[in-house]
């Protein structure tokens, strides 16, 4: 998909200086130089490929923002308008191009968002058996509710993808729920899923996580909710009423590592009430996606 949402000259320094298994994240910002997160590091995005120069990046203008967006929208910024509000628009393949600009506000509310003044784009990639290490802890003898904690990009939406892949492969009885609020996950376009979550996997995209689990859990009488990125109160008190139907829940949060998630609001109260019983803390070191510790509900270490 990259291919119809950026310039050409872009794309064809992809296609032949990178390889796109390694490119995780472009980023563009008007008037300053094109970055790219390849294999875990940033480089700054040149004519040659990568460079750890600045004055070897690419220089990106308003247009050539104003132009991804576009073609992100298929030409119809009215009809992803509620997206933009929200910080991001989401393309076929899980793409999602993540948002700066100037935010419009009308009656206390965020009507659109104009002259955009940055770009994140990222791309996922499939890394299958990546959750081997966790699924064990997770998924013998019944379902721990669990919680993924990681920085950004440090590879929890993968680890998530993969875990509904496996979880729904061991038994027909494993009925998924996917939350996808961000269509990341599964990537669906048109309903249908672009990246592999598993066959007993349900999905609901574009919907908050308090409407989706509400009524999910009502019509397709899942075992197990999987979702990602809880950040809100409503996000929390969505999870414990899945818990309190005997629903298995995995999720995913912005946090450092588990000391962190002890300071996020919100946070406390579930800690105290034990909604998780697993926590499993991710890192980039030495590589994206490192599984640097798992806990039980009372934060000691789980060993394998």
């Amino acid at each position: 998909m990259l291919n119809k949402i950026l310039p050409h000259k872009i794309v064809n320094i992809i296609e032949q200086k990178l390889n796109y298994e390694k490119l995780y994240e472009l980023r563009f910002r008007t008037n300053r130089k094109a970055t790219v997160n390849y294999d875990g590091k940033f480089y700054y995005l040149s004519e040659k490929g990568l460079s750890n120069s600045l004055f070897d990046g690419i220089e990106v203008d308003k247009q050539f923002l104003n132009d991804i967006i576009v073609k992100a929208s298929d030409y119809s910024l009215y009809t992803v308008n509620r997206n933009i509000c929200n910080g991001f628009i989401t393309i076929s393949g899980g793409i999602r191009i993540g948002i700066a600009g100037e935010y419009v506000w009308e009656s206390g509310e965020i009507k659109t968002v104009k002259n955009f003044d940055g770009l994140t784009v990222r791309i996922p990639h499939e890394v299958k058996g990546c959750s081997g290490k966790i699924l064990k802890t997770i998924a013998d003898n019944g379902i721990h509710s669990s919680l993924i904690i990681s920085p950004p990009g440090c590879g929890k939406t993968t680890m998530l993808r993969d875990l509904s892949r496996q979880i729904s492969a061991r038994s027909p009885n494993n009925n998924i729920l996917l939350i996808d609020e961000r269509c990341e996950i599964a990537a669906s376009s048109n309903g249908i899923p672009q990246l592999d979550v598993g066959n007993n996997t349900d999905i609901i995209s574009n919907c908050t996580k308090e409407a989706a689990i509400l009524r999910g859990i009502r019509s397709m009488n899942p075992r197990v909710v999987i979702t990602d990125e809880l950040a809100t109160k409503e996000d929390i008190e969505a999870v414990y009423s899945a818990v309190c139907c005997g629903v298995g829940v995995i999720a995913s949060v912005h946090a450092a590592d588990q000391y962190d998630l002890m300071n996020k609001v919100f946070f406390d109260h579930a800690i105290k009430h034990r909604l998780f019983t697993r926590y499993i803390v991710l890192s980039d070191k030495p590589t994206m996606g490192t599984v640097s510790g798992i806990y039980d509900e009372n934060f000691s270490e789980v060993y394998l």
